[in-house]
């Protein structure tokens, strides 16, 4: 189980950045986020298909942040991992800028070294979302990095768009089954867009597509929002 050990009063949570260095560094100005007295936690595609890759990198890097592995990340590195890596992977912005960088090496471990999720004081931080049924260290990475919708059972829709606004007969967003006492704070749903719940948190805001990036100070739940 990874456990935070940071303070309670002191941690930004930030939704899924996708490489867009430029607005990070302007979510933590506009937060006033100071690293020697802040913590931060990405949750989740930090990087990828965004214009300034290494640059969200290295912004994090310095700062100590923690962040979460997203479906994301965890497609590049898998893909990084085959004996011959299948060629959409190097169409990848992220994969193209860190090609030949001189810390080439340093982002991947680092990368690797991301949590599937991390429990705090009354909060708990994932890419997508939990399984109805089972507790989170029981359930595969994959599920939580990519569930959307879900059925009673923790069964994924077959087939579902999930650029759609209707869901199928049976299925409803993972967060409906949700009856945990802690604060689940997640990512990986840009058409949601920011959506606050008394129990949940989602805080992709579809950065990449121009609707700015959001961030949220915990405990107080306040919300810092910038322009992509």
């Amino acid at each position: 189980m990874k456990r935070s050990q940071q303070p309670a009063d002191s941690t930004l949570f930030v939704g899924d950045i996708q490489g867009c260095g430029t607005a990070l560094e302007r979510l933590l100005k506009a937060a006033r986020f100071n690293p020697d007295r802040h913590h931060l936690m990405p949750l989740g595609d930090t990087v990828n298909r965004g214009p300034r890759n290494i640059r969200t990198l290295e912004v994090l890097y310095s700062c100590g942040a923690e962040p979460i592995l997203g479906n994301h990340e965890m497609a590049l590195l898998r893909g990084l991992e085959e004996k011959k890596p299948p060629k959409w992977l190097f169409e990848q912005t992220f994969i193209q800028e860190l090609k030949g960088h001189r810390h080439y090496d340093r982002y991947l471990d680092w990368m690797r070294s991301w949590p599937v999720w991390v429990w705090g004081h009354g909060w708990l931080a994932v890419h997508a979302g939990l399984h109805p049924r089972m507790k989170i260290e029981h359930t595969d990475p994959v599920f939580l990095m990519t569930v959307r919708l879900c059925d009673a059972d923790g069964n994924k829709p077959v087939g579902w768009d999930t650029g759609s606004k209707s869901y199928p007969a049976g299925y409803r967003p993972w967060y409906r089954y949700y009856r945990g006492s802690d604060l689940v704070m997640y990512g990986h749903w840009a058409r949601e867009g920011l959506t606050v719940r008394n129990k949940t948190v989602g805080l992709d805001s579809g950065c990449l597509y121009g609707n700015g990036l959001t961030g949220m100070w915990y405990p107080s739940r306040e919300i810092v929002q910038v322009s992509s």
